[in-house]
């Protein structure tokens, strides 16, 4: 019968460790040994009981409790306990603390677990929206004008005209698609040689203002050819100035592709089909203010022709100036090539105007 009451107080144990997943919260466990020391308490009632207290027999029982209350090696029912009921409560204390140890242990992964969760989603909630994603298109209707339509959008006509590319303010039709910006300011594409900084200071805008309207998580990761909405900044080359066919081509070549989308993507200029070695010239004058590697470019250089005009001359073999140095039109300032990302000789061609790249074929003569 002892041998019975033995298995049976295991077999409980056993119950209590192996459960051990399914009691989650304080007050179920404190619930679930409750219970289980209540069994327990029942055999104590029974010490008093003869036909109990002759199942001990002290040389063979010690043995018999050390093999099936030691656990793991890790510890021992003490032998002066004075009988079965003792032992169970013992075994069951143990068997708790060592069930709330590894509950402490699984709680307190689940809590990382939820608050890693309830951080990304806070994080994914808070997502600032780029003034980018917010740029809205407009079809010219019969009647309207560049100035009607900027003035229906509380924009400045430098604003309409800077993020469309309109090289001719008399020319637009009904029908035509024209990008609306969200606030005053420019489109600016990024050139190699600049950054955030850079631009700032071209603009005088603070840096966390472009940051902010652009939503840029880290302004040290941007690269060149990033598009950026300059909020407030006031065009370099207004539309006063804009004068057609002021540009030469800059190599002789048939095009190979031509400005607009491309591959899923805006091309920002033309493509000459030319041979490597084909001698680059400047299309109009100005100061170099780029000549060197850039990457996707190759061999890249960059003329400043005036404040808010620039040309890109890209994938070149190899650079005959340097830069702030300055070129006169028609001057020789590389030779073409197949340097960076490039799929055959060729030269990339582009005019920009307030950092925004244009058709080229609407200014070249």
């Amino acid at each position: 019968m002892k041998k019975a009451l033995n298995v049976f107080l295991l077999l409980g144990l056993l119950l209590i460790t192996g459960n051990q997943r399914f009691i989650s919260t304080p007050e179920q466990r404190e619930q679930y040994f409750a219970a289980a020391l209540a069994d327990i308490s029942s055999y104590q009632g029974r010490e008093a009981s003869p036909g109990f207290s002759n199942l001990h027999q002290e040389d063979e029982s010690q043995a018999e409790d050390d093999e099936l209350y030691g656990i793991g090696g890790q510890f021992a029912i003490d032998n002066q306990l004075r009988d079965e009921g003792q032992q169970a409560i013992a075994v069951a204390a143990v068997a708790a603390d060592l069930n709330n140890a590894e509950l402490n242990d699984i709680n307190a992964e689940k809590v990382e677990e939820d608050m890693a969760e309830v951080k990304s989603q806070s994080t994914v909630s808070v997502k600032k929206e780029s003034l980018l994603e917010q740029i809205r298109i407009h079809k010219v209707q019969r009647g309207e004008s560049l100035w009607t339509i900027a003035a229906k959008y509380g924009i400045d006509i430098d604003t309409l005209i800077g993020a469309n590319d309109i090289a001719d303010m008399n020319r637009i039709r009904i029908g035509d698609s024209l990008r609306i910006l969200p606030v005053k300011g420019i489109l600016y594409r990024i050139n190699p040689g600049e950054n955030l900084w850079s631009i700032a200071r071209q603009f005088n805008i603070s840096i966390d203002k472009i940051v902010e309207a652009n939503a840029i998580e880290d302004p040290d990761l941007v690269q060149p050819g990033t598009s950026l909405l300059l909020p407030g900044a006031k065009p370099e080359f207004g539309y006063k100035d804009r004068l057609a066919k002021q540009f030469i081509y800059p190599v002789k070549g048939r095009i190979s592709s031509y400005f607009g989308p491309r591959w899923g993507r805006n091309h920002d200029g033309i493509d000459f089909a030319v041979n490597t070695g084909t001698e680059v010239r400047a299309a109009r004058s100005g100061r170099v203010v780029y000549s060197q590697w850039a990457n996707g470019y190759g061999y890249t250089v960059v003329i400043e022709h005036q404040k808010g005009v620039r040309t890109l001359y890209a994938h070149n073999s190899r650079l005959l100036v340097h830069g702030g140095q300055w070129v006169e039109q028609g001057q020789v300032i590389a030779l073409s090539g197949n340097t960076g990302n490039s799929t055959g000789p060729h030269l990339h061609f582009e005019i920009q105007i307030n950092g925004q790249p244009v058709n080229p074929l609407n200014y070249l003569r």
